[in-house]
């Protein structure tokens, strides 16, 4: 009987690499790779992973990134690998591994699978140096404060609640993260929108995209995209609808609280998704809102917990102050 390797070198490797290995995605191709001996060879090749990597990810066609994956253990294989999967949070040690300085953020953005933006920029944590980074609130963000991307997505007008759902469903965010010293990479986004709601400070959509960290102290990796108009639809008149503009992409790590907390801190959470354990089951996408919806949950009730705590100590306060009121006028009146 004839062995794997032998039925399949009757057939050319440039036929079986061009005709065959191409049209797999990553998952496949890594199982395909763990069939043979011969099969492990050609599914190797650094040009058959850059090309699904670029493919998923069109942004790391960037010379930054580009440079950052050539210093990889296996080039673009070990990228792909890395990437691709979602990310588990792995409790670090700062003291005896600080953080990393020159992280790379690769950004896509897509609407009903049609790239609408796509973009690098390196981590200004160099500031760190002088305290100043560390020590202010983390926020990555992508675009200029007076940039917005035009895009082909419409506002229909009239039932708002209706669109905010379909964008929702609609959006999809890839925010890949790249440590080109310790050579690791994550996708820190949930790939699927977790949250949309409107902004009711500036009218404009935020679509959240969101990995929960539970180890040590819980915390949310945000990636908010917003999505507005120049138009008066959104501030005025439902009813009028008009196109959609990407107003702002930007990265957050926010506490229990809500707060964004400080450049240390998020580092740290941030290489500890770069080391965390990678996960490509079926439903991880789903799992990924439903920790969400289970965190919103837990912080709804810290802040009742919160609430009630406020509110004895409110009490006391009132007790006590009321208590020293009778007992000064009850010695000022027995004299």
């Amino acid at each position: 009987m004839a062995s794997v390797d032998d039925s399949i070198t009757t057939l050319h490797s440039d036929i079986i690499q061009t005709q065959i290995l191409t049209r797999l995605d990553g998952p496949t191709l890594a199982s395909t790779a763990s069939t043979s001996s011969y099969l492990q060879t050609l599914c190797t090749e650094q040009k058959l992973w850059q090309e699904l990597s670029t493919a998923t990810w069109p942004s790391i066609k960037d010379p930054r990134v580009v440079q950052a994956i050539s210093s990889f253990p296996s080039g673009y294989r070990s990228f792909f690998a890395d990437s691709y999967p979602f990310t588990e949070h792995t409790c670090r040690s700062e003291k005896h591994d600080p953080p990393t300085a020159g992280l790379i953020s690769a950004v896509d953005l897509y609407y009903r699978g049609e790239l609408i933006y796509s973009k690098v920029q390196e981590m200004e944590t160099e500031k760190g140096k002088s305290g100043w980074f560390l020590t202010s609130p983390f926020r990555v963000d992508i675009l200029d404060p007076k940039e917005s991307v035009q895009t082909r997505i419409r506002y229909p007008g009239g039932d708002y609640d209706a669109w905010v759902k379909h964008m929702e469903e609609s959006m999809r965010l890839s925010w890949i993260v790249i440590d080109p010293i310790k050579k690791r990479s994550a996708n820190i986004s949930s790939r699927k929108a977790v949250s949309a709601r409107r902004n009711w400070l500036t009218g404009d959509l935020e679509i959240r995209f969101s990995t929960i960290v539970t180890a040590a102290a819980a915390a949310e990796v945000a990636a908010v995209v917003s999505c507005g108009s120049a138009e008066a639809w959104k501030e005025v008149d439902e009813e009028v609808g008009g196109e959609v503009h990407v107003r702002d992409v930007r990265l957050q790590v926010e506490d229990i609280e809500g707060k964004c907390m400080k450049g240390k801190d998020s580092l740290v959470i941030l290489q500890g998704l770069l080391e965390g354990k990678r996960c490509c089951k079926d439903g991880e996408e789903r799992r990924a809102k439903e920790r969400y919806e289970e965190y919103v949950g837990t912080k709804r009730q810290w802040r009742e917990k919160k609430e009630c705590r406020e509110k004895a100590q409110d009490t006391i306060c009132m007790i006590f102050g009321f208590s020293l009121f009778v007992l000064l006028w009850s010695f000022i009146l027995l004299r």
